[in-house]
């Protein structure tokens, strides 16, 4: 008895010659050979009945169910040999009564029932990213970052994804040829190279995130209640999935440099906000200073400009009720929200976060 049986995977049965001819022709000596193997290793058997319940499949037809959890190229290759072995048996019928086939079906389908059973109790549902690769029509590249540290990925289009650890991310091999679409399972960091002709498309989850070029997080685990998009420079549009093909019922958030939007994944709920520290931006151009934020009775007015030139977030006021506001200060060091806490302390107002925008109230300085 080869040694390595004792440590086979499900996918090492479904390419080992004996066990796959054992499934398709038994004799009385390879079904001894496994009743003893068995019986002498228990703790493999459910490696080997899973390899079993996706042989049944495949030879059933349900090759929609195998490709959740196997690789084409094994499937084509038990597909293969299942042809050969139905082109023998057509040349040397062996006599079967009507009722024994039909007792034959009965107990295959009995055992693809309690190998995808077993297969169902020890590994969960499908996840979506799963479920969306079984979709692709053409072969896919998927690279899974195990270790502990980000990797980079350099896509064919000069776009990169910093993916985080225990994440996974696929794309087509003939990414960027027709579209460009990725799709992630865990948390990437996208900087996407600019193509107006050829949105950049990342499917997560429930979700996609529309772009054409810009610098944007990710961040949907299989196992977390929510989907999060947090956009770092330009602008993103983010869709539940079930809508992109429809444009006329699409419902989605547009997102902008320091916003985010939080989806709930059981109540489908878009909740959009800005995220945790608002960052200064890079300056669109080399010669653009950033700004120090230092001031001397600098009119408000242009202290909300500072803001938002830095940040890409909006600040709604009402101009008349601030004209004549003044601020002295330096917030070089201070947070976004800090330094919203001490200009609206400075002048009598309050803000509130409302959609990823700043609203200020109030205000006692006529």
């Amino acid at each position: 008895m080869p040694a390595t049986y004792e440590h086979f995977t499900t996918a090492d049965f479904l390419t080992d010659d004996f066990f796959v001819n054992h499934q398709l022709v038994p004799t009385p000596e390879s079904t001894s050979f496994w009743d003893n193997w068995l019986k002498a290793f228990p703790h493999c058997q459910q490696e080997w009945q899973q390899a079993v319940a996706f042989l049944d499949a495949i030879r059933l037809g349900l090759d929609n169910y195998a490709q959740l959890y196997l690789s084409d190229e094994i499937i084509q290759q038990l597909l293969a040999r299942i042809d050969h072995t139905n082109a023998q048996e057509k040349q040397a019928p062996a006599p079967i009564r009507p009722l024994a086939w039909k007792r034959w079906v009965a107990a295959a389908s009995v055992v693809l029932v309690a190998g995808i059973s077993l297969w169902l109790w020890t590994n969960p549902e499908p996840s979506p990213y799963e479920q969306q690769l079984t979709r692709l029509p053409n072969s896919f590249r998927e690279l899974v970052n195990e270790t502990e540290k980000h990797q980079a990925v350099h896509l064919p289009d000069h776009s990169v994804v910093l993916l985080s650890p225990n994440s996974r991310l696929s794309y087509p091999t003939d990414f960027g040829k027709q579209n460009r679409q990725v799709y992630l399972s865990g948390e990437a960091t996208f900087e996407v190279t600019r193509n107006a002709k050829k949105p950049f498309l990342v499917h997560a989850n429930e979700l996609v995130t529309k772009v054409l070029g810009t610098r944007f997080l990710v961040r949907a685990f299989a196992k977390e209640a929510e989907v999060r998009v947090q956009v770092l420079s330009g602008q993103v549009s983010v869709y539940h999935a079930r809508t992109t093909n429809s444009p006329t019922k699409q419902k989605g958030v547009l997102l902008r440099p320091n916003q985010q939007v939080v989806f709930i994944r059981q109540s489908e709920r878009f909740d959009k906000t800005l995220i945790e520290i608002p960052q200064i931006l890079r300056p669109i151009t080399p010669k653009k200073q950033l700004l120090t934020f230092a001031y001397s009775e600098t009119p408000i007015l242009q202290v909300f400009k500072d803001l938002q030139d830095a940040y890409g977030i909006d600040i709604r006021y009402d101009k008349e009720a601030f004209a004549r506001c003044q601020l002295t200060s330096s917030l070089s060091q201070e947070t976004f929200e800090k330094k919203l806490s001490i200009i609206c302390q400075s002048i009598g107002a309050t803000y509130e976060i409302i959609d990823g925008q700043v609203l200020i109230t109030g205000g006692n300085c006529q």
